[in-house]
């Protein structure tokens, strides 16, 4: 008796615990927006990269990347990341090198944008310039600077 019991527990908690860890595992992505605003429109394709860790971001690295043919002033498009802390990088290639083009101080001849970088100055850091995704995150913007 006490082994039917503790058999039918055992199968009780197994499913439960497979159950826990597919809900969890589902909520660990989400799908956001990534919206790039002063695009020029066939300026070129349009460089999407999305940098995970502090070590991809420095070592310029990046986890994801995509590329968006612009036809209006405002690219749109949608990514899915893990639910936790990245930064986004956006350049137009308007040379079409594939490749942001930099001057001799490394500053970008190319219009770019980066999560939480407003155009003015160096960029900064990775935990200067990170957006947390959580499960209510939808839309991130990204100015376009031409610099």
């Amino acid at each position: 008796m006490k082994r039917k019991v503790i058999k039918k527990m055992f199968t009780v908690f197994c499913l439960l615990t497979i159950t826990a860890l597919t809900f969890s595992q589902t909520n660990l992505m989400q799908t956001i927006k990534v919206e790039a605003h002063h695009v020029i429109v066939n300026g070129g394709t349009v460089h999407i990269s999305v940098s995970l860790s502090e070590e991809a971001y420095k070592k310029r690295k990046p986890d994801m990347t995509l590329q968006c043919e612009p036809v209006d002033n405002v690219v749109r498009t949608e990514i899915t990341v893990p639910t936790w802390d990245c930064v986004i990088n956006v350049y137009q290639d308007r040379n079409g090198n594939g490749k942001c083009d930099n001057n001799l101080l490394g500053i970008p001849k190319e219009p770019v944008g980066i999560t939480n970088w407003d155009g003015k100055g160096v960029p900064g850091s990775f935990g200067k310039l990170k957006v947390g995704i959580t499960p209510t995150t939808q839309t991130i913007r990204i100015n376009l600077y031409q610099l």
